[in-house]
């Protein structure tokens, strides 16, 4: 088994589209195929999507109650009633609060600005702050990024003279705020023909509905919506697509006073595209803000018109930042040990608790784990009694719902099938790990293997600068549009190396009387694995790797497994199996350790060639007849033997984790 499942296209892309492509658009093969098989299969779709004009944003006056916003806007200026935005403290909260402070104020409104404070406020409009803006003298609120489920509040702002105007993106439920205006594109009312807007997207489209048009925005704002738009990991597509795409250019060329002074800070590195230098750089310094002291740093760096002022809370934010993966460092340390230190092998759900975990962080922390160990993960931060949580989740197991299941020892909870929060008492957290991992027994017998999406099959003579340049038209890339995943088969390892002290490896490989570099991140490890003459099949993003004026195509590695087409190095056979078994019997129980390295034990044992695939099969076979008990945190098996000798009648061929796995080779690929 590979250590992930890699996810091929249903069906190959048609030839005669491809061609079709090729000629129309001018690229070569590789890069319409994988437009084909993400479902642009006509040139119409196609055009559609590789057009990023401002000519393809849609109509905002199109999206349910716009109208009545920007009416209900253009009289508070009128009038000269004060305005207030309540935004969220995330980065796609912070820009949509800086967006709209600028704009009325380019109108001449008298506007403030109210973001609720993390750790003592929490998500969302609450009544103490309605309160405060009351006492400031707003009669208008308007709402970015929250509000949707705020139907009490709404409710409490009006007995206190104020209208909200709510603006979001997130999901509605059945009723909603009885507000002056509710704008969301997923009202299940709203006509807008896109739905997955950012709540920065959202503003930004009320901000269009008041300027009469949105290339006046986009030109003057367009940095900070992208900024947002990127941070929230909303889907890259439809009009998002345009939005990124003109706002990154601004960005990288003409940004905002106080983004301007970010980017001094974190540079401009031509080996990134313009999404990944906001994921990785500048969206985590705005979040940092947030996370760690008040979002409103982060505001009114975007506000201020200073350039003084900018770099100083620029080198802040940066500070915040750098304090912020200090303490996430710590925090990850201790909760990687405590799950390394409990019976986690053979737990599906991680439920870590400690006092003093910064509420902040452990969200951030939790995904992490996730990542690390391949276990849904729950982090609890226990602070005078009170418990806050953040949980992520792994494939197959959709965390709200498990939630749900304990919802009467929980207190407050909610999120989605990937990620969710809640507050629980102390006393009650034995319980929820109890419940939620036997609530994920009931829904799979093993974590199922982290998913790797295919795009398109290629030969080694499509890794070339064409194709690399080419694909470029494919971005901004992101949510719902990531960077293309090419598979190359039967590549010959022909050279190995690993790079700063053994986290990162090189590799040179070989097909056709070609050669490919192969670049692999954070996998060390595979030098443990393969070795020089393997033939292998790799997964991975081409770039272009330039070095003293010099630039070559190399494929930056995702994973890479045994090729397919050599079934044999990969399926157990009887010898295999009776191997690996007597090795097992041998050894005190259980036995811990990592997969790749009780591979290499077992192969000089039992003086047989065993690759880490072959082994994790025979013994997920061999749990899967109840031979032995098979637990698995991260790359970390755990194995323990059973009471008896198996019976000569066991049959492991006609296991059914035999016959997934030998169909799996059976099947193959053509995309």
């Amino acid at each position: 088994m590979s250590a992930k499942e890699w996810i091929f296209p249903e069906r190959a892309a048609d030839g005669a589209v491809v061609e079709e492509f090729c000629a129309r658009f001018s690229i070569p093969a590789p890069v319409a195929r994988v437009m084909i098989n993400r479902g642009f299969d006509t040139v119409e779709s196609a055009q559609r999507f590789l057009d990023k004009s401002l000519d393809c944003l849609h109509d905002p006056l199109t999206m349910a109650d716009m109208e009545r916003a920007a009416n209900r806007l253009r009289l508070a200026v009128e009038k000269g009633e004060k305005i207030t935005i309540y935004g969220d403290y995330d980065v796609d909260g912070i820009t949509a609060t800086a967006l709209m402070v600028r704009y009325l104020r380019e109108l001449g409104a008298e506007v403030d600005a109210y973001i609720p404070n993390r750790k003592s406020e929490g998500y969302g409009v609450n009544s103490s702050a309605l309160q405060t803006i009351a006492a400031s003298g707003a009669k208008v609120i308007v709402t970015v990024d929250t509000g949707i489920t705020a139907v009490d509040e709404t409710e409490y702002a009006a007995a206190l003279g104020m209208d909200i105007i709510i603006t979001d993106h997130h999901q509605c439920k059945d009723a909603l705020p009885r507000a002056a205006a509710v704008v969301n594109p997923k009202r299940p009312d709203c006509p807008y023909p896109f739905k997955d807007l950012a709540g920065v997207g959202v503003a930004f489209k009320l901000v269009c509905a008041l300027e009469g048009g949105c290339q006046g925005p986009l030109e003057r704002f367009g940095d900070i919506v992208a900024l947002g738009t990127v941070a929230d990991v909303v889907s890259l597509t439809d009009e998002n697509r345009a939005i990124v795409e003109y706002g990154i250019n601004k960005l990288c060329s003409c940004p905002n006073l106080g983004l301007g002074a970010l980017m001094d800070i974190v540079g401009k590195s031509a080996k990134w595209n313009g999404s990944s230098l906001v994921s990785y750089s500048v969206a985590p310094r705005l979040n940092a803000a947030g996370r760690m002291s008040s979002a409103m740093k982060g505001v009114k760096l975007l506000l201020t018109e200073d350039r003084d002022e900018a770099a100083l809370m620029a080198r802040e934010l940066d500070e915040e930042n750098s304090l912020r993966r200090q303490v996430e460092s710590v925090i990850f340390d201790e909760a990687a040990k405590m799950a390394e230190s409990q019976d986690s092998y053979n737990k599906k759900v991680l439920v870590l608790a400690r006092r003093g975990w910064h509420h902040g962080i452990i969200g951030v922390v939790a995904s992490r784990i996730c990542d690390r160990f391949n276990k849904t993960c729950i982090l609890i931060s226990v602070e005078d009694g009170r418990c806050k949580s953040s949980g992520r989740s792994v494939d197959g197991l959709n965390l709200f719902e498990a939630l749900s299941s304990c919802g009467d020892i929980l207190e407050k909870f909610g999120g989605h099938a990937y990620a969710a929060g809640f507050s629980i008492k102390e006393e009650n957290i034995p319980e929820l790990d109890r419940r939620l991992n036997e609530y994920a027994d009931r829904i799979f017998r093993r974590e199922p293997a982290p998913r790797l999406y295919i795009d398109a099959l290629i030969d080694i003579c499509d890794l070339n600068m064409d194709t690399v340049r080419a694909s470029q038209l494919l971005r901004p890339y992101g949510a719902g549009n990531k960077n293309p995943v090419f598979v190359l088969q039967e590549a010959r390892i022909i050279a190995l190396r690993t790079l700063s002290e053994g986290r990162h490896c090189r590799l040179l490989c070989e097909k056709d009387d070609r050669r490919v570099e192969v670049i692999a991140f954070g996998m060390g490890s595979l030098a443990d694995e393969y070795g020089v003459g393997d033939i292998v099949d790799l997964a991975g993003e081409m770039n272009i790797n330039s070095y003293n004026g010099n630039e070559r195509v190399q494929l930056v590695l995702s994973d890479m497994r045994l090729s397919r087409g050599l079934p044999g190095d990969i399926l157990p056979n009887r010898q295999d199996f009776v191997g690996i078994y007597r090795y097992i019997k041998s050894q005190p129980q259980p036995i811990c350790a990592d997969s790749v390295q009780l591979a290499a034990r077992i192969s000089r044992s039992i003086r047989r060639q065993i690759k880490r695939e072959k082994l994790m099969g025979a013994l997920a076979v061999f749990d899967d007849v109840g031979i032995l008990r098979l637990g698995a945190l991260g790359s970390m098996v755990r194995i323990e033997l059973l009471p008896g000798e198996p019976g000569s009648k066991v049959n492991l061929d006609s296991s059914p984790e035999y016959i997934r796995l030998r169909r799996s080779l059976e099947e193959g690929f053509n995309c």
